[in-house]
């Protein structure tokens, strides 16, 4: 699944309009440094658009396991009411409906299913409800879409696609000479208890819109995804295509970072060193 066009439409024009220029004249350098920051951006929201999808894959798989448990418990529960005669009157009711579709199928079709039966070793005839009670089946079910559709967390959930891209956004930046990376305006955060965003603000939400987000909710996603990104925070960055090579033990790139600087790149070099010189010399 791609971005949508215009949205990434939408965040060339913010870029532009708000990526740092580094000199008061518009030079060649200039729009080949924004140019790289924004090819670079459109990978990011495609990247973060297929992590959204992975993640509301995995919520919507959870729920169609929790909704099997809570069937089959249901189910469990009502046949373990029946008593015998009634388990008799319902077997004989399957025994029938069975025999009815079985009746109902042409020669080919019909032959076809006996043998089915007959390959995979499995009786013919639906299994009686009184077995399926004997043997726990309904049990088994139910637990086993228990266990793999786990109840989530208590709380607001996690904005894990959301704090992985603002951390490649944060790397992005400093890669492209935007240091330091603010979240409001110098000054806004301390004077108002509503901070005006940053341009940095501004451009992450607009990378969260061409992946999905909503439009509304992105800018305040945003602002708080980097906050949390103040403190130095380590990034591993995988190479997509050492995967496939059967020779190649893939190595990732270890960033270390803040909004402040790019400290350590672990495979292309130093951003920044610590200064051990001694206080005084």
């Amino acid at each position: 699944m791609a971005c949508d066009t215009t949205a990434l439409g939408h965040l060339e024009r913010v870029i532009e309009a708000h990526f740092p220029r580094q000199s008061q004249h518009d030079d060649d350098a200039e729009p080949a440094r924004r140019q790289a920051f924004t090819a670079a951006a459109f990978d990011l929201a495609q990247r973060y658009m297929q992590l959204r999808h992975q993640a509301q894959d995995a919520e919507n798989k959870r729920k169609r396991f929790e909704a099997i448990a809570q069937a089959a418990q249901q189910l469990r529960f009502a046949m373990e009411g029946l008593n015998l005669s009634e388990l008799h009157v319902l077997e004989s009711a399957q025994r029938a409906t069975h025999q009815a579709y079985v009746d109902d199928l042409d020669d080919p079709q019909g032959y076809n299913l006996d043998k089915q039966h007959e390959l995979f070793d499995e009786p013919w005839g639906p299994r009686p409800a009184s077995r399926m009670l004997q043997w726990q089946d309904l049990r088994w079910l139910e637990q086993a879409a228990k266990s793999l559709g786990a109840p989530r967390r208590r709380g607001r959930p996690e904005n894990t696609a959301e704090r992985w891209a603002a951390r490649q956004f944060v790397v992005l930046c400093h890669q492209h000479g935007w240091t330091p990376v603010r979240v409001a305006h110098s000054g806004s955060e301390k004077q108002h208890g509503d901070p005006k965003p940053s341009d940095a603000v501004i451009c992450l939400a607009a990378i969260l819109v061409a992946g999905g987000e909503n439009e509304v909710r992105a800018k305040s996603t945003a602002m708080s995804a980097l906050k949390l990104l103040r403190d130095k925070f380590t990034l591993l960055e995988w190479p997509e295509e050492s995967f496939d090579h059967p020779c190649i033990d893939p190595e990732p790139t270890e960033y270390t970072a803040s909004l402040k600087e790019l400290i350590t790149d672990r495979r292309h070099g130093v951003g920044s060193l610590p200064d051990f010189t001694p206080k005084g010399d």
